[in-house]
């Protein structure tokens, strides 16, 4: 016979708006295995994530316990104590999908209870109304210049790569890590169009790819402009126009979710060969709220459908730091093959952003984004890299000189033979020269003047292609 009183749970709701938590409590003895029993909870409304934990004693006295869960509708899985479901993620192998209110049950499976113990267990359920998963993840603790690619699609938007008959077929998330893997990249975005699917393979993938940092991120394709989103797996309403939904309210939802918003291949053309493209939000953007621009797209760069104009998106970058707007230079490759195209010069990690953080994780690189701490390195990891600095400043730090007093400036170039650096203050070069490898340059003495200015650097191979750009050291901003 079956002790039900074993079976009594202690539910409590703690709440704190729509959030909350319920503790399951309850026995179990020898009498109880081979049974299951279900436990039920209620999910208030607007709940987007449930975090599930069950512990239990007499775990080292040869107690099993097996967990699954039910929402009121369907199963979600079963086979791990601890997990997380929301709607665009779960803890594999966990469904996700959406966080349905009402009657939950914890499916509580007595495998084995030694039989001189009594086992008692207790369920931990947390509900979050935010549908972010953890950024906990650390993969390497030191800080240090890490390499990575901000921009990339799967099969789940429009990635397609050649499948085992050399067929185009949309392209599994798995192709594309593994191209950037092979790059030795330490981090990469995917943001497929509008979409947070993306982010259940990313959980799936990140234990192992233990040395690639996956970001979570999106492309939010709108009607007149594409911008990338990092940080966040709320949903983002990229309907800009519709019901009077503006640029200032997608920026609103954006920074609520505490995550960076980068405007991508603004200057490409606006047409019906890639419409929407180009940003023709221009006019009614607040550039005081961007954190980010890609100023170079690697998706063109070999003039797949149009070749970009001199500079490819540094002048409509520069233009917004003249206005003094401290946005940050970067670039992605917008591969939508993982990285098929790699012996053509374009694909995963071309361009690479290199970015300053204190960690590899999320929030450091999201960080060092947003600091401006950030080169860009056209050739991918293995291509030439430059970097700037004045003093213990580096990219992106502001300094405050004395009025009309001459401040310096180091440049180093690495891996770049013959190359040209040169320095450019308030977007004119002021000194070009020719760097041997790794070698830093003597210091370049500028005399500032007062004001708000802003001083970067370029390097250029023997041919005088471009090969890597910094973001600016900023003077009185």
């Amino acid at each position: 016979m079956v002790n039900r009183p074993a079976f009594a749970a202690l539910v409590l709701l703690l709440a704190n708006g729509a959030a909350g938590q319920v503790l399951l409590k309850g026995s179990v003895t020898s009498r109880d295995s081979g049974q299951f029993r279900m436990l039920p909870f209620e999910v208030p409304a607007g709940t987007r994530r449930v975090d599930v934990q069950l512990t239990f004693t007499g775990r080292d006295q040869g107690t099993q316990l097996y967990l699954g869960i039910f929402d009121p509708i369907m199963y979600r899985g079963a086979g791990r104590l601890s997990f997380t479901i929301s709607e665009y993620d779960a803890t594999p192998p966990f469904a996700p999908g959406p966080i349905v209110p009402g009657t939950w049950h914890l499916a509580l499976g007595v495998v084995n209870v030694n039989p001189e113990r009594t086992s008692d267990y207790t369920a931990r359920i947390d509900f979050s109304t935010s549908d972010d998963r953890p950024t906990g993840i650390v993969l390497r603790s030191e800080p240090g210049w890490y390499k990575g690619d901000l921009h990339s699609h799967t099969g789940h938007s429009d990635g397609v790569c050649l499948s085992q008959a050399g067929k185009n077929v949309p392209c599994p998330a798995f192709k594309l890590v593994e191209a950037a893997a092979a790059r030795h990249l330490d981090f990469l975005a995917i943001t497929d169009h509008n979409t947070a699917v993306t982010l259940n393979s990313i959980r799936e993938m990140q234990p192992y790819f233990d040395r690639l940092l996956l970001i979570h991120g999106r492309e939010m394709t709108t009607l007149a402009g594409h911008a990338n989103v990092w940080g966040t797996a709320e949903f983002l309403d990229f309907r800009i126009g519709y019901r009077n939904w503006t640029i200032d309210d997608f920026l609103d939802q954006v920074h609520r979710a505490h995550a960076l918003v980068s405007i991508n291949h603004a200057y490409w053309p606006v047409g019906p060969a890639c419409p929407g493209c180009g940003w023709g939000w221009k006019e009614q953007t607040d550039f005081s709220r961007i954190d980010a621009i890609e100023i170079v797209n690697g998706y063109s760069e070999k003039g797949s459908w149009f070749q970009p104009p001199a500079g490819n998106g540094v002048p409509f970058w520069e233009e917004q730091i003249a206005l003094g707007h401290r946005i940050t230079g970067v670039g992605g490759s917008d591969d939508h093959r993982a990285g098929e195209q790699l012996d053509r010069g374009s694909g995963v990690g071309n361009p690479t952003t290199v970015v300053y953080a204190s960690q590899l994780s999320e929030p450091a690189i999201l960080a060092g984004i947003k600091a401006g701490h950030v080169f860009v390195q056209l050739r991918g990891p293995e291509g030439p890299a430059l970097y700037l600095s004045s003093g213990q400043a580096i990219m992106g730090d502001t300094i405050h000189p004395a009025a009309n007093g001459a401040v310096e400036f180091q440049v180093r170039a690495k891996d770049c033979t013959g190359c040209k650096a040169a320095l450019i203050f308030d977007g004119r070069t002021v000194k070009s020269w020719t760097v041997d490898r790794n070698v830093q340059s003597d210091p370049v003495s500028l005399t500032l003047g007062g004001g708000r200015h802003w001083v970067r650097a370029t390097l250029q191979d023997a041919a005088g292609s471009l090969v890597a750009l910094t973001n600016p050291i900023y003077v009185n901003y």
